[in-house]
């Protein structure tokens, strides 16, 4: 089945009875409660404007749109926005935009147009990894630098819990659909073309490093309903502090691991970093003015795509290099470029800062050798897009050795299982011949 048929039959779904996706939130009462603390500890300041990317009916649009902000709601299915509308006129909140579409098309939005985006509810019907690839490529393109992404799983054994909580006949009556769930995640739209729940429930795993590989880096990864998964009659009955004693412990714990198999939605929070933007417009001009770099340390090993926060940027040049860098960027200077001596390293230095991103320019780089200095900076080299930039970088192998010559032998190890061997065996061969030289 394609992915129009899917889309279709998921916009089914929801029309079918939009209600009770609003009245979801008050059967789980534990996934909306830390949700919404989450939001509250992670979004930016209001009125910040937000984009709540299959947003349903709006439950989180219109908390959001009460406490200040500027929410566009966007749904698949048209009778969530309807019911979306209602329930804000109800609720005396203005949402600046209601828009029908799919997750994996933002193409009318425009670059950098939101400080926030919600992707709560697209991941868990998107069957095809490249579906969900694009869905978190759209949401990056259309964040502002800095902005946060909020992304939703539906986890591997969410199905399996639910059945046993609610109707554990189900599971010997229809066992081929829930070992196909464990096999690959997948639920798909029944043959017959009945109205159906359509879903892909990812490992715990999956879910960090699909955010990593969309270029954000992940500030955490929540089981929001904590302990609460799948126990929930009792605790809904509670209100006043009882209730809160209950969100604060789910809270508290939902960032640990050990329940993410047990929880039946993972929220990933991320940042879309400041300085990959920021960093290709520096490659762009310093490629048309004829500079040769290289970006090394921390950010190349993130353009590498280790899973890597990144708060500067380390650039190698030459001696030359490192001086006309200066004359590009006079405004972005902190401290200028001159010939400064360590007691291992040697170089000329300077400071730079680019809209809050420190960027630390080496010029000729040397490394003490007894009473001799030997040249060091990077021999390797290779491309990596960056915002469709290309910026050249050493090759990770090349990175990992100098983390090992530095002492750094935890990074060291944290890059090895992605290196090629032949090339770090060749870099090593390499150092050990010009030891004995």
């Amino acid at each position: 089945m394609d992915s129009f048929d899917i889309a279709s039959a998921v916009a089914r779904l929801y029309d079918a009875d939009p209600g009770r996706e609003w009245a979801r939130m008050d059967r789980h009462r534990t996934e909306f409660a830390v949700t919404l603390r989450v939001l509250r500890e992670f979004l930016p300041r209001p009125p910040a404007s937000v984009l709540d990317c299959g947003g349903g009916p709006g439950r989180y649009a219109i908390e959001l749109a009460q406490q200040g902000y500027a929410v566009t709601l966007f749904d698949l299915a048209i009778g969530n926005l309807a019911l979306a509308r209602q329930r804000a006129a109800e609720a005396n909140a203005e949402l600046a935009r209601y828009e029908q579409g799919t997750a994996t098309d933002l193409t009318r939005f425009p670059a950098g147009s939101f400080d926030a985006v919600l992707l709560m509810g697209p991941l868990y019907h998107l069957l095809e990894e490249c579906e969900r690839r694009q869905a978190l490529a759209g949401a990056y393109r259309v964040l502002a630098p800095g902005g946060v992404l909020f992304a939703a799983f539906i986890t591997r054994y969410a199905a399996h819990r639910d059945c046993a909580a609610r109707y554990p006949a189900q599971l010997l009556a229809e066992q081929p659909i829930y070992d196909r769930i464990l096999a690959d995640g997948c639920l798909p739209p029944p043959a017959d073309g009945r109205v159906s729940f359509v879903a892909y429930f990812a490992h715990p795993t999956e879910a960090a490093p699909l955010c990593w590989q969309a270029g954000f880096e992940v500030a955490a990864v929540l089981g929001v309903e904590g302990v609460a998964s799948a126990a929930e009659e009792e605790l809904n009955k509670l209100d006043g502090p009882a209730w809160d004693a209950w969100v604060d412990v789910n809270r508290q714990i939902a960032a640990d691991p050990c329940i993410h198999g047990g929880a039946e939605h993972l929220l990933a929070v991320a940042v879309k970093p400041r300085w990959r933007p920021a960093l290709a417009a520096l490659a762009r001009r310093l490629d048309a003015a004829g500079v040769h770099y290289k970006i090394v340390g921390g950010a190349s090993l993130a353009l590498h795509g280790l899973p890597l926060a990144v708060r500067d940027v380390d650039i190698e040049t030459d001696a030359p290099g490192a001086y006309r860098f200066q004359q590009l960027f006079p405004t972005r200077v902190v401290e200028p470029v001159a010939l400064r001596c360590g007691d291992a390293y040697r170089s000329h230095l300077g400071h730079f800062d680019f809209d809050g991103i420190p960027v630390e320019v080496m010029g000729g780089l040397e490394r003490r050798e007894g009473e001799a200095w030997l040249p060091t900076w990077a021999t390797t080299e290779t491309i990596v897009k960056l915002e469709d930039v290309p910026v050249r970088v050493s090759w990770l192998e090349e990175e990992t050795l100098a983390c090992v010559r530095r002492g750094r032998l935890e990074r060291a190890a944290f890059c090895l299982p992605r290196c090629d061997h032949d090339r770090l065996m060749a870099l090593l061969r390499r150092g050990i011949k010009t030891q004995g030289v």
